[in-house]
């Protein structure tokens, strides 16, 4: 309607498929109902005017527009579906509170099961400017977004959630302590109670219990032996209006999912054409979210006539790193791989080989996470260093307060719905000051012959001068051991102190031109979808040292060193550090420390570690296989 304001005094219908998902008030005046058939809908409402309502991404962007407005006036906001919310006003209330006198208090809207005239607002001084906080909530949706909606306001969530259709439409409900139970008795079955889902209802049922009456008297002792003690508190709760749950800031969905439903749907073909619909639309919201998939799920509903709506099965699978960027990325070549992933996991569920009868399909990407510390990422190979000093003022030192206001920005507003969850260095992450650029703008360099060109281009520049130097070293014999410095802004440093650092950064950029020369990037191969580790060209291996010795000042003044390592340096680093260097010089072949073992771990068992693949090796992941 907001879309098409003529429609607004007409009975109007959202159509999915062959029902009814939901209509306005008009409609309901004359007989439609949530889920009731197209077909019905139009016996009892001929003029009903049908809008097709199977894209949701118009009530998707509505629903967090509405979110992001509620927590532009407190940071507490918790999501419901696509068009409820809770709001803990509680802070705001004490801060008011303050302000007013209580002879100035009064309640907006209706009081449930009460005159409103008849209550004194100073007897409910908290509640009163709840309600007036509620009106402001619902007049800046309106004013900002066009929307109307009820509220309803009590101590908590599921008696506002509750109280708040008490009046409808577009109006509001303050719920008295005292009229708890009148509110719980008038709930028409178990079902009615939020939280209480339909195999808990046929559970209760089995005991006997149909009404909340008989759930808020049956004894707890017995309703343990059926759910056990900490489901049949909460349920016994739930029943008596009693509810403990935070409103908690839900943050970004951890999954994104899409479904469709239909009568039936019996062949491959058909099956492959649904999972391509799904997957087309899902693959661009993925990209628009930001983050990247780490596993996919197919679910799928096949006909029962003893459990129509509840019988889903479902498999799922990890996303290859590779494919996991391209989503990310939004290349285009991605769906077929994916189509492909699905179909398998189909094949799982189903015995195409007999007849199936499915009436719903549904994709799904989860393990949602940053593309900065993803698994794919460069930031996932190298280890935290804790913070040495105080950084500047304008670094956050701690985690934030969970009641810490924060503003949406359009930056933030979609896909982070918990300010309080997330560190400024999130949010300010792309504000490293670059380094210098070893790449000139439109020159690419000639990359080994086991690093595929396409995966290198789309790297961040540091992290393609960091593999150059890595190649670089490789070849040279000069060891490189990486870490994450937290108090670093502008990256990855290295580890070695600074004389040592400038005598090793000078040697590789002497030899950078030449090393890049001799590779030759136009050798790179693909076999299949999936990146397999190295061969190991230059002998590259993994060594695990439990020994717990220490470099001597004669083994250090003994050793023969490279002749651009400082002997004084060298003796200033850490012993087990030194121990490793010596004997990747002693081998003349990079090393790539890996954690150590547990003691009770045998030598036999190291040495067959170190022939199998090289588990913390970047380049695997470059590699076709």
């Amino acid at each position: 309607m907001i879309r098409n304001p003529s429609l607004r005094d007409l009975p109007l219908g959202i159509q999915q498929k062959y029902i009814i998902v939901t209509s306005n008030y008009v409609a309901r005046q004359h007989g439609v109902t949530k889920l009731m058939s197209v077909s019905d809908a139009k016996e009892k409402c001929p003029q009903l005017v049908l809008v097709n309502g199977e894209d949701l991404t118009c009530y998707r962007e509505m629903s967090y527009k509405v979110t992001d407005l509620l927590m532009s006036h407190c940071p507490l906001v918790e999501r419901l579906g696509f068009d409820e919310n809770f709001v803990d006003v509680t802070e705001l209330v004490e801060s008011r509170l303050k302000e007013t006198p209580l002879s100035a208090l009064s309640f907006v809207g209706h009081i449930y099961n009460q005159e409103t005239s008849a209550v004194s607002a100073k007897d409910y001084p908290r509640l009163a400017i709840g309600s007036h906080i509620a009106a402001e909530l619902r007049d800046a949706v309106h004013t900002k977004l066009g929307l109307t909606g009820c509220a309803g306001i009590a101590s908590n969530k599921l008696l506002a959630k509750l109280v708040s259709g008490a009046f409808k439409p577009n109006q509001q409900t303050t719920l008295l302590p005292e009229c708890t139970v009148t509110l719980m008795h008038s709930l028409s079955g178990l079902r009615r109670v939020p939280g209480v889902g339909p195999r808990t209802a046929q559970r209760l049922q089995a005991l006997g219990l149909h009404s909340v009456s008989d759930l808020q008297l049956f004894p707890l002792v017995d309703l343990v032996k059926e759910f056990g003690e900490a489901h049949a508190k909460r349920i016994q709760n739930l029943a008596r209006g009693i509810d403990v749950s935070m409103v908690t800031p839900t943050g970004p969905p951890q999954s994104l999912s899409d479904e469709d439903s239909f009568k039936k749907m019996s062949t491959m073909a058909e099956v492959s054409q649904k999972i391509e619909e799904l997957l087309a639309s899902l693959i661009d919201r993925m990209h628009k979210d930001g983050r990247q998939p780490m596993t996919f799920r197919l679910t799928i509903r096949r006909l029962s006539t003893a459990n129509k709506w509840f019988n889903r099965e479902s498999r799922q699978c990890p996303i290859p790193s590779f494919l996991s960027q391209k989503i990310a990325l939004g290349s285009s070549d991605v769906l077929t791989h994916l189509v492909t992933v699905a179909v398998k996991l189909f094949h799982k569920l189903v015995d195409t080989s007999e007849a199936f009868h499915l009436t719903l399909i549904n994709v799904c990407f989860c393990n949602l996470q940053s593309r900065s510390v993803s698994r794919g990422s460069i930031a996932s190979f190298f280890s935290h260093k804790p913070p040495q000093k105080p950084q500047s003022s304008s670094r956050h030192t701690g985690p934030p307060s969970p009641r810490q206001p924060i503003s949406p920005t359009p930056t933030q507003s979609h896909g982070r719905r918990g300010g309080s969850d997330y560190s400024v260095e999130e949010r300010t992450g792309a504000s490293r000051s670059p380094k210098t650029s070893g790449l000139e703008e439109g020159a690419f360099p000639r990359l080994p012959p086991d690093v595929d060109p396409d995966v290198f281009k789309v790297l961040p520049q540091h992290i393609q001068e960091e593999l150059l130097s890595n190649f670089q070293t490789e070849r040279s014999g000069i060891p490189s051991v990486l870490t994450t410095d937290l108090e670093d802004q502008t990256g990855f440093s290295h580890i070695f102190p600074e004389p040592l650092k400038r005598a090793s950064q000078s040697v590789r950029s002497e030899e950078r031109g030449a090393v890049c020369r001799e590779y030759d990037a136009g050798s790179s191969r693909e076999d299949g979808n999936e990146f397999s580790v190295p061969q190991d060209p230059v002998g590259m291996r993994v060594e695990h040292d439990n020994s717990s010795k220490s470099v001597t000042s004669n083994s250090v003044s003994g050793a023969d060193f490279p002749h651009n390592v400082d002997p004084c340096v060298f003796s200033q680093l850490p012993a087990d550090m030194q121990r490793e260097l010596l004997s990747e010089w002693r081998q003349q072949k990079p090393i790539f420390k890996m954690p150590s073992r547990p003691s009770g771990t045998g030598g036999a068992s190291r040495d067959k570690k170190t022939k199998g693949p090289q588990t913390n090796n970047l380049l695997k992941y470059f590699k076709p296989s």
